[in-house]
């Protein structure tokens, strides 16, 4: 893979501090490095006696209506799942607490990610009352013990961001890849692409889906990303499979979170 390789468009951003044009490339070679490091492995429910693929995946899709609930950032969504597989990667978890720990990942990544994270009384409402505060407390520091306390890690999110820049996305392109990386978190066998995989095959499907760009996957994509439009294609493939079943799926709340005018709707677009 080639990657840290100078990109031009960065130099437009020199004078705004806050985009770090003079270490971008540095900061990208470490994620790439880092998200291989904290990556689950994606048989990691082999090992689970009483919750399964499917629980895992309605807690996900519950985590998104509570995300879309308290409007919280895509970067908190993202990195609540990631805490629960790593979480239950390490520690088995009866199918009566699964729920407790989905929120307490989403309190550990929205204090992490978020100015005002949801309150703990906010939380035991959501949860219908099924936990008290101290027991989402208390499920925290079981979370946080299990983890070492290793929060910082890569999400597709900061991949998005920085490969949807260097195509040229327009908002409408870059809302379409934002859902199709949602569409797959419910998904357990997504997990076997790494965060820089699953967002560069998002990207490039959905430059694909929309037309808007002389090519898909360009040379300065394969470049910046270190994908070739070959590697992406079989992540892509799966990907546009969960877009063509999503209309019909059971679980429905990233289709009906992206059915909005502010995300272009683009959960309506027929493909």
């Amino acid at each position: 893979m080639r990657t840290g390789e100078p990109w031009l468009g960065d130099d437009v951003d020199m004078g705004n501090a806050q985009a770090c044009s003079e270490y971008v490339q540095d900061i990208f070679k470490n994620l790439r490095e880092e998200e291989i490091t904290h990556q689950p492995s994606p048989d990691y429910m082999d090992t689970q006696a009483d919750i399964n693929p499917r629980m895992r995946a309605v807690l996900i899709d519950w985590l998104v209506e509570v995300h879309m609930k308290y409007k919280l950032r895509p970067e908190t969504l993202f990195l609540a799942v990631a805490i629960l597989d790593r979480f239950l990667a390490r520690k088995r978890v009866s199918r009566k607490r699964l729920q407790l720990v989905g929120v307490a990942a989403t309190l550990i990544a929205a204090k992490y990610e978020e100015i005002f994270p949801p309150k703990l009384s906010d939380l035991v409402y959501i949860c219908d009352k099924a936990f008290t505060k101290n027991d989402i407390l208390e499920m925290e520091i079981v979370v946080l013990n299990v983890l070492s306390f290793q929060l910082r890690v890569p999400t597709a999110v900061q991949f998005l961001d920085r490969f949807a820049k260097v195509s040229g996305c327009s908002d409408q392109t870059r809302q379409l890849a934002q859902y199709l990386a949602e569409l797959a978190l419910p998904e357990i066998k997504m997990i076997r692409f790494t965060p820089s995989h699953l967002a560069a095959a998002s990207i490039f499907l959905s430059n694909k889906l929309l037309k808007q760009q002389p090519v898909a996957w360009s040379q300065t994509m394969c470049n910046q990303t270190g994908y070739t439009e070959a590697a992406v294609m079989a992540c892509a493939k799966e990907l546009r499979a969960i877009l063509e079943g999503a209309q019909t799926n059971s679980l429905q709340a990233v289709r009906k979170k992206f059915s909005y005018a502010k995300y272009h709707a683009v959960a309506k677009i027929p493909f």
